[in-house]
């Protein structure tokens, strides 16, 4: 028979939220100041899962949604590099692919060496605030939000040259600063970078060993690790509305109690240390249809 249904698990979640609003009045100018802040933090105290050699792979212990990866040490800067380092266990590696660390001492680096790294990969930092400022008939209104303390890892094809077979493709930025040999550079008419800082890893597009189009290097430069996690954070000025109201006697005289002329936009600006794409779609690969930016000139009558 089925094993039955239990709810076993125990989280400990805290935090804090609050909001503020300050109004002010310097002469002809009305100030109003709003803000809005949630942080979370939880742990997992209990959960129905089996026990592990390695708690740190456990579930137990660490927050909901944690990122769990390998540590990256950066790209295999040569040969020498590579025969002194612990064996890699996710296929063969070359100069310029990524050399993890060997967490529990084994000699080699496999799935045991996955930790938990960086934050989580929901925000547990929501923060808002709103500015409005009236003067006369003008009238100025600014909102903006937050997000922070999350991370997250890169992946897809858009990413990941020909990782998907003849899927060439790849989003703008992705090729700056990455490894390529002086062979690769050669072939393509590209620069070469062998720089064991780069940002990206070695490109590489098939396996020359058996006559397979196989992507080998996909094996070991394209798991989740230290070296793909990137901040989620960000600050964005969400909407602006700028407005100015007729005078009364000018309406009055047209036969209207009110006219205003307004100039609205929205996702105008955002500040993030991520500029692949935008950090509010929540993707990890930059497929998504992005927010639009609009702006709208329009006019309010009121009779």
């Amino acid at each position: 028979g089925k094993s039955p249904f239990a709810n076993v698990g125990k989280v400990n979640s805290k935090g804090f939220d609050g909001n503020f609003s300050f109004k002010q009045r310097f002469n002809q100018v009305s100030l109003t100041v709003r803000g809005n802040m949630t942080y979370s933090k939880n742990e997992i105290i209990e959960r129905d899962e089996a026990n592990n050699v390695y708690p740190y792979q456990m579930q137990k212990g660490y927050r909901v949604n944690q990122n769990k990866g390998l540590i990256a040490l950066g790209l295999f800067k040569d040969y020498d590099d590579i025969r002194n380092s612990p064996t890699q266990k996710y296929g063969p590696v070359m100069p310029g692919d990524i050399k993890y660390k060997d967490v529990n001492g084994d000699g080699v680096v496999a799935d045991n060496d996955i930790v938990a790294v960086g934050a989580t990969n929901r925000p547990n930092l929501i923060s808002g605030l709103g500015l409005s400022v009236k003067w006369k008939g003008l009238d100025v209104n600014l909102h903006f939000q937050g997000a922070g303390k999350s991370q997250f890892f890169l992946s897809g094809k858009c990413i990941r040259a020909f990782s998907e077979g003849q899927w060439g493709n790849i989003i703008k930025g992705t090729l700056d600063n990455r490894w390529v040999d002086a062979d690769t550079a050669e072939k393509l008419g590209i620069a070469a970078n062998e720089d064991p800082n780069a940002t990206f890893p070695r490109l590489s597009y098939t396996d020359q060993g058996n006559g397979n189009t196989t992507i080998y290097a996909y094996t070991n430069n394209y798991r989740n690790s230290t070296y793909w996690l990137r901040d989620g954070s960000y600050v964005r000025l969400k909407t602006v509305d700028i407005g100015y109201t007729l005078p009364k006697a000018l309406v009055n005289k047209i036969h209207f109690n009110n006219v205003r002329i307004f100039l609205t936009g929205t996702n105008l600006l955002t500040w993030s240390s991520f500029k692949l794409w935008d950090p509010e779609m929540g993707s990890n690969n930059g497929e998504k249809y992005p927010l639009s930016k609009s702006v709208t000139l329009g006019l309010s009558v009121n009779l």
